[in-house]
């Protein structure tokens, strides 16, 4: 049943626009940044940069389009109304959800990956830094970005099955990776107290892995593992929800 599920999602994927537009636009927005950075950057400012600073277009701004796209993987069935036809043809729903996680999380995490090493090379090469290529700073982006994203699809994907509702689900994820974070942690006493148990300061501390005013218990390693409970949580509770309610 898991191959068929596979294959359908694979099918749905390649057959409709969106996932198209999602990836040309983060492919856009990789290059772009990492050219604007390596270009502006000279002399000993170019010194100051870090890896994860070229790959700001992709882990940054990119990933935020990718999880888009998985939230319209799921919202997009229930507006059309081809979900009822999916759970027919499949009726076991964490499968439909567990599928899509494998096909668009494995899009993802291929594109990132590619896109990441691309911004790498192309900051280096335009900036003059002395980066090195395989160095632990350049490593970590190497495989932690496909982690990072892979882990903000189940996101998406939660989100989008809990929501159900295109526009909803994308305000919800928008104003949370964009916003809700970074307002809570101003918020005096109380925003000290939440920001280092908040999922995506952990995630960016993973990444970028600088000194920060957040008082995190754990090393970077425990932030992204931290990460990936929140994001397995979450695509359960979407996975809970799917089952429960009528499609």
């Amino acid at each position: 049943m898991m191959v068929n599920a596979l294959n359908a999602e694979r099918i749905k994927l390649l057959s409709t626009k969106s996932p198209y537009w999602c990836v040309a636009i983060v492919a856009v927005l990789a290059i772009l940044f990492s050219v604007l950075i390596g270009a502006f950057a000279s002399g000993d400012d170019s010194e100051n940069i870090y890896a994860s600073d070229y790959t700001t277009g992709v882990s940054q701004i990119g990933v935020i389009v990718l999880m888009i796209m998985a939230v319209l993987a799921v919202t997009s069935e229930f507006r059309f109304g081809t979900i009822r036809t999916t759970y027919q043809a499949i009726p076991r729903r964490e499968i439909v959800l567990g599928a899509k996680a494998v096909i668009y999380g494995g899009l993802s995490v291929v594109v990132t990956l590619i896109l990441g090493i691309v911004a790498l090379l192309l900051g280096k090469v335009l900036s003059g830094n002395n980066m090195d290529l395989v160095g632990s700073d350049a490593i970590r982006q190497y495989w932690g970005i496909p982690v990072y994203t892979l882990l903000c699809i189940l996101i998406g994907l939660g989100i989008g099955a809990i929501v159900r509702q295109t526009a909803g689900a994308i305000v919800v994820l928008l104003i949370w990776t964009l916003a809700l974070e970074g307002i809570i942690g101003i918020i005096p006493k109380f925003g000290d107290a939440v920001s280092p148990y908040l999922p995506f300061n952990n995630a960016a501390r993973f990444l970028t892995e600088r000194d920060t005013t957040i008082d995190f218990p754990w090393n970077a390693y425990g932030s992204i593992a931290y990460f990936a409970v929140i994001s397995l949580i979450i695509f359960g509770l979407g996975v809970f929800f799917t089952k429960k309610r009528d499609a």
